[in-house]
């Protein structure tokens, strides 16, 4: 039985005009974003370079200039209203720093907090997230602030207090937010009040700027920062909110 080969005429595959414009538009979209990633960047390394080290500058010749001045003397309080200045702007930038080198995913604080939980392995710091109440809906700018406070309060019970463990406790209340990062380590509780209260010397010319910020930048906020011993034995940094609405509007949650 003889079998026929049956031919199939083949026809050459040409991108439909749609397809094109899908590819060119996604191209232009992985440009842009790369653009923007480099122009970020050059403005994070030029802002920390730049105005950050001048007004850090200026901070530190404020307080060497105080070192000088008699206390009650009315350059002293220009001085001192000059310090505070320059420490507002000090925070002011580095939280911007901050922005440009760091732009967590748009998730809820609770994950955002949890990132947390694997990032202390290289200090050796055992950290786990607890979370009660109900999550109440933050701005951006706030997930990220309350994300770099448990991250900064991480640091130092790991480097400074040696800690081993850590527990990061979210509440959610009625027209409140209050984030505690708990440990066992051995940090100074009375020092660590001094510098919330900023009564370190230096604080807010460059040294002890991380607690410093936090309770400056809490005050701003509306809300209040203090040290405790935890009940893991170490230290307890906890941090209160007045809720989203509350602090925006004037009303409570309920």
């Amino acid at each position: 039985m003889t079998q026929t080969a049956v031919q199939i005429p083949i026809q050459s595959f040409r991108p439909q005009p749609f397809a094109l414009a899908q590819v060119a538009y996604r191209s232009q979209l992985v440009g842009q974003r790369q653009a923007a990633e480099l122009e970020r960047r050059r403005l994070a390394r030029e802002l920390h370079d730049g105005a950050i080290q001048e007004v850090l500058a200026a901070g530190l010749a404020i307080d060497v200039c105080l070192a000088d001045v008699p206390p009650g003397s009315e350059l002293r309080a220009s001085l001192e209203d000059a310090r505070r200045l320059t420490a507002t702007a000090l925070r002011r930038l580095r939280s911007a720093l901050q922005s440009l080198r760091e732009d967590p995913p748009d998730q809820e604080l609770p994950d955002l907090l949890r990132r947390l939980e694997a990032r202390h392995r290289a200090h050796r710091l055992d950290v786990s997230v607890e979370v009660t109440g109900s999550a109440a809906p933050l701005a951006a700018a706030d997930r990220r602030w309350l994300f770099q406070v448990a991250s900064e309060c991480l640091f130092n019970a790991a480097v400074h207090g040696r800690a081993r463990r850590a527990v990061i406790r979210l509440s959610y209340g009625p027209g409140m937010i209050a984030l505690c990062v708990a440990d066992d380590g051995h940090g100074k509780l009375r020092t660590l009040r001094k510098i919330i209260r900023g009564e370190v010397p230096g604080t807010g010319g460059g040294y002890h700027t991380g607690l410093a910020d936090i309770a400056a930048r809490a005050g701003e906020m509306g809300g209040t920062v203090r040290a405790d011993r935890s009940d893991l034995g170490g230290i307890a940094v906890r941090v209160l909110l007045p809720g989203p609405v509350t602090r925006r509007t004037g009303q409570t949650h309920g």
